[in-house]
């Protein structure tokens, strides 16, 4: 009995690539356009990346299984690419939305115009006095209340309040002062 098992399995080890792509080929697309709704050619290089996950192993002879092998290695390719196709599908969607948001992102321009107002606010930032710049850092970047403010402070919550404002006000006349907008 477990000589016939060895043989078999040294029988498989044997068999190349070819057998195994003629033998499962169209199974296995049958099931990529079944299982996941693939139109027949998606289903054909979903296969083929499967055989080409396959090749360095069978080399080895560390499959056992083939078909096995095989059906998850279709599975696996086919759950990543859609995956992807959701991926692309969302970030196409965002710039459909949005049309001058991929043009802008990428431009040199944007990209110094940013780069030149991130340096004036953080001058003006710097400006104003230590309490004033963590009290308004508190409140716009970490997202905290005034009134959660005050109490970790001791302060307040019309304290707080004067002072976000006062740095607010002291970011709009960095603006100003150097012609309004970038």
């Amino acid at each position: 009995m477990a000589t016939a098992w060895a043989s078999q399995l040294a029988t498989d080890n044997d068999k190349d690539l070819d057998y195994y792509y003629r033998e499962y080929h169209q199974e296995l697309c049958r099931y990529a356009v079944s299982k996941f709704g693939l139109s027949h050619s998606e289903a054909e290089d979903l296969v083929q990346e499967a055989f080409a996950r396959m090749a360095p192993q069978l080399r080895v002879g560390d499959i056992e299984h083939v078909r096995a092998f095989l059906y998850r290695s279709v599975h696996n390719a086919t759950i990543d690419a859609l995956r992807k196709g959701q991926v692309r599908e969302s970030y196409a969607q965002s710039v459909q939305d949005d049309p001058d948001r991929e043009q802008d992102s990428l431009s040199p321009e944007r990209v110094a115009t940013s780069r030149q107002f991130l340096g004036l606010i953080n001058r003006a930032l710097w400006s104003m006095p230590h309490k004033r710049r963590r009290l308004l850092l508190m409140n716009r970047v970490d997202g905290l209340s005034y009134a959660e403010i005050a109490r970790r402070e001791g302060l307040s919550a019309t304290v707080v309040k004067k002072h976000v404002a006062k740095a607010l006000a002291g970011c709009q006349e960095a603006l100003r002062a150097h012609g309004g907008e970038l």
